[in-house]
């Protein structure tokens, strides 16, 4: 199944809103800040259905909530960019500067491709989502890449 993130401006702070490859809003998500965390929340209609803290404390790091899990992203940059996830056997990696990157699991199927685009839907990410049961947590590490990602560039646009 393919999704579509793309970041959104709102009063108040950064969003994103997810949709389904018919245009139909399937998530939204709010950022609220404050001095030490980002808390991020994860929307199916008016329901919470995940919710994202963005530490920065000594290291950076994400605190994932969603399917009744508490997941740890701990972000890497060696040849490429990832996550180590702690609480689940997926890894994510990928290409910045090509804006790919992918979700497999522990035996190395893929459960998420994420790729940057311009779609109808504006200027963001396609997900291609090939693990239905995994969704939820699909779209969660794309949001916890995409807000490392901006808050990467922003930093090195600031030195």
């Amino acid at each position: 199944m393919k999704r579509y993130l793309r970041r959104t401006s709102a009063q108040g702070g950064v969003c994103f809103e997810v949709m389904d490859e018919f245009g139909s809003l399937r998530y939204s998500v709010t950022v609220d800040s404050d001095k030490r965390k980002q808390i991020v929340m994860v929307l199916q209609g008016e329901v919470p259905v995940a919710e994202i803290q963005h530490k920065n404390f000594v290291v950076q790091y994400f605190t994932l909530r969603c399917d009744a899990k508490i997941y740890i992203l701990l972000p890497v940059c060696k040849e490429e960019f990832g996550f180590v996830i702690y609480g689940s056997p997926c890894r994510f990696a990928g290409d910045p500067a090509a804006g790919r990157f992918s979700l497999f699991d522990g035996d190395k199927s893929p459960v998420m491709l994420l790729k940057k685009c311009w779609s109808c839907f504006g200027d963001g990410y396609e997900m291609e989502i090939l693990r239905e049961e995994k969704e939820l947590f699909a779209v969660g590490v794309a949001v916890c890449a995409e807000l490392y990602l901006f808050a990467s560039q922003h930093q090195a646009a600031l030195e």
